[in-house]
């Protein structure tokens, strides 16, 4: 083992460590700042693997653990970080446990023939990818209807750098399973993995050290504290405060109604900068996600017509179709978010037989 490989792995551990203390300070009351904690120090044991020689099996499958966690953690970051509202699905926590336990089995070595343990770890690898690819989709679902600056530059790093760079990485160690490592190859691995630590602890210590903040999800607050801790909406200028005018009677004139209508055609439409038409919706109008600004509208409609006796004949459906939507499951899930009930059963209760 080079003295190379050695310096810049621990170069890389040292610097995921103070990454994972910040995060342990002002993060870990959230669940994404834990399933960041979590990544990291899963990618910390990974690079101190190597060089650390352990003859125990139990301990070396327990140093092996945060490794195998990994793809799954990103996963869980990813979409903790990106979906506001909606819960992990299901089906998801039994694919990430199942991902953990083959992985978990194929480094347990409890036969002496190869066989089974070598069907194990390449069982193990199309998991691995499928959470990583999982995590990446997650990242570029609505990222286009995403209003958070700060969060649109960092799902971009997370897609492009971590989410790409995990992929390749896990592919090269199946290759060289069954190949033999180029020179070089574990030193530039722990070179790119210093880089990659280094840009991580100087985003969230020096460069933006607010960044993190802004793109976490909200934290629910007691409503006695919600009006000594929100923050008045910063002032506008004559140029902004045109365009906040714009906007309303644009929408108030039904806007909205336009199916698939996305933020850069609502820009196009009101003749301003897409950048800035975001910054206003998400730092005046309080919103973080453009699908969400659009239901406000979209929701207040269908709920007016729901619950009017003169359009009781017409079915869900045409309404949804109305006011902006595709299809039918977005609406219901758009309205059940407000309502707590779906749309049917919203005009039940307002319009009883």
């Amino acid at each position: 083992m080079s003295v190379s490989y050695v310096f810049f792995t621990g170069s890389a551990c040292a610097l995921l460590l103070l990454a994972v203390a910040k995060l342990a300070i002002s993060y870990r009351q959230q669940a994404a700042g834990r399933w960041l904690m979590l990544l990291l120090g899963g990618v910390f044991f990974y690079l101190l693997r190597p060089i650390l020689p352990v003859e125990n099996a139990w301990l070396e499958l327990l140093l092996d653990l945060p490794t195998d966690m990994v793809p799954a953690a990103f996963w869980l970051f990813a979409f903790t970080l990106c979906s506001e509202c909606d819960r992990f699905p299901r089906w998801g926590w039994g694919l990430v446990a199942l991902s953990i336990a083959v992985s978990t089995a194929a480094n347990l070595e409890l036969s002496v023939l190869a066989g089974p343990h070598e069907m194990l770890y390449i069982l193990s690898q199309p998991f691995k990818l499928g959470l990583i690819s999982a995590g990446m989709l997650a990242l570029l679902q609505q990222f286009h209807s995403d209003l958070v600056e700060a969060r649109r530059r960092l799902r971009a790093v997370l897609l492009i750098a971590v989410g790409g760079y995990m992929l390749i990485v896990v592919c090269a160690e199946f290759l060289f399973s069954y190949q033999p490592v180029p020179a070089g190859v574990p030193t530039l691995h722990a070179v790119l993995a210093s880089l990659l630590a280094l840009a991580a602890c100087l985003w969230l210590l020096a460069v933006s050290p607010s960044a993190l903040t802004e793109s976490l999800p909200q934290v629910a607050e007691p409503e006695a504290e919600i009006s000594e801790t929100k923050n008045e909406p910063p002032a506008l200028d004559e140029q902004q405060r045109q365009l906040l005018q714009r906007l309303q009677a644009h929408m108030q004139n039904g806007g909205y109604r336009h199916t698939g209508l996305t933020i850069r055609e609502l820009a196009e439409q009101l003749d301003a900068r897409e950048h800035v038409l975001r910054a206003l919706i998400n730092r005046h109008l309080g919103y973080r996600n453009f699908n969400e600004y659009l239901n406000q509208f979209r929701i207040d409609e269908a709920s007016a017509r729901l619950a009017d006796p003169g359009q009781a004949h017409l079915p869900v459906l045409t309404i949804a179709l109305d006011i902006g939507y595709r299809s039918l499951s977005p609406f219901n899930s758009a309205f059940k978010r407000r309502h707590n009930q779906t749309p049917t059963e919203f005009r039940r209760e307002k319009l009883p037989a």
